[in-house]
């Protein structure tokens, strides 16, 4: 019991820590609002999320790619998850993955994602109230993912993946590369581990953007077109390290820190914790520090075992200052 009260207050520390702002000054906040295809940074994964999304040093399940490539290799068997997120705004968003191990150390997988809503009624400048027609928004990915695991420590991966985006009668695209690793230092569980999200080249929409202006003296609408400005991907580097302050045959308690740097806003620390009991009731936890908008996440989740079979199921939520909070559920098969 005192060796349990020990890593408890351990990880209070780690917490503790984490939100305390003024160890990490707010820099990088300008860059705010600087990049495209920015639902790339909506986290996909409920288990991820009851966490801070603080995994980028798990191999949870085949979701875990999205955060770091280099995890599928710790995934021996076939992993199917699939989930969806109810967004601000009544937008939805569907994900899912497939990762399997192939052959001897080499190891694949599928994933792709759908961010979209209700058309909405086109409205102008000199329409206010609408102009009768209507236009639909949609974001989407697909990817693949390979993975080796060089020796029992190592592993590495890296995902290629198509990225797309369709706003009324625009449209753009570009092809975006993950990379990842993933080591066991060999000091009991620790485990540290590095990722590159969302690399590629810069992208816009295409054709022209028109632009309608009022004419003082004819009182007639002059239409000007303009071209739209490139802009970077949401590239996000992560760093984090995981470790398992309990692992026992019936219970088992995970802590984990990481340091995101994205190429849009301002680096910050998450701190994540996952409680399991008979590998089968999952509680967690996570906060983000010096994150604007979001702040501390929940989530659950079970297990349960049907013949070969075993069927996860997850819930994650994050608390939004200012939005409504957005919920996130997700069901996984390991076979």
């Amino acid at each position: 019991m005192k060796r349990f009260l020990k890593l408890l207050a351990g990880v209070l520390f780690v917490f503790s820590l984490s939100s305390a702002q003024n160890l990490f000054p707010i820099l990088g906040g300008q860059r705010s609002g600087t990049s495209v295809f920015s639902f790339l940074n909506i986290g996909v994964s409920a288990r991820a999320v009851g966490m801070g999304e603080s995994v980028v040093a798990l191999n949870q399940d085949a979701s875990s790619i999205y955060y770091n490539p280099a995890t599928i290799a710790q995934l021996d068997k076939t992993e199917i998850v699939l989930s969806q997120i109810q967004w601000p705004a009544d937008i939805n968003y569907d994900y899912f993955s497939i990762t399997k191990h192939v052959k001897g150390r080499h190891y694949l997988g599928l994933s792709g994602g759908i961010l979209h809503m209700a058309p909405m009624m086109e409205t102008t400048e000199f329409h206010p109230e609408g102009t009768g027609s209507y236009f639909s928004f949609q974001d989407r990915f697909i990817a693949m993912t390979y993975g080796a695991k060089m020796t029992d420590r190592f592993s590495f991966g890296i995902t290629l993946k198509h990225v797309s985006e369709d706003l009324a009668d625009y449209g753009m695209s570009a092809i975006l590369m993950d990379m990842g690793t993933f080591y066991w230092t060999g000091y009991k569980s620790l485990r540290f581990c590095a990722s590159l999200s969302h690399f590629g080249k810069q992208a816009k929409p295409n054709g022209f953007y028109e632009k309608r202006i009022l004419d003082q003296s004819s009182g007639q609408e002059i239409v000007e077109k303009t071209d739209f400005s490139n802009f970077s991907p949401p590239t996000q580097f992560r760093v984090g390290a995981a470790f398992d302050v309990i692992d026992q045959e019936k219970q088992n308690c995970t802590i984990s820190l990481q340091l995101n740097h994205p190429v849009d806003n301002a680096e910050y620390i998450v701190t994540g914790m996952e409680y399991s009991f008979m590998k089968m009731l999952f509680i967690r936890g996570g906060y983000k520090s010096n994150k604007k908008e979001e702040n501390f996440t929940l989530g659950l989740g079970i297990k349960v075992p049907v013949g070969p079979i075993k069927i996860r199921a997850d819930y994650g939520y994050a608390n939004f200052e200012h939005l409504t909070d957005p919920k996130r559920f997700s069901i996984g098969f390991s076979l």
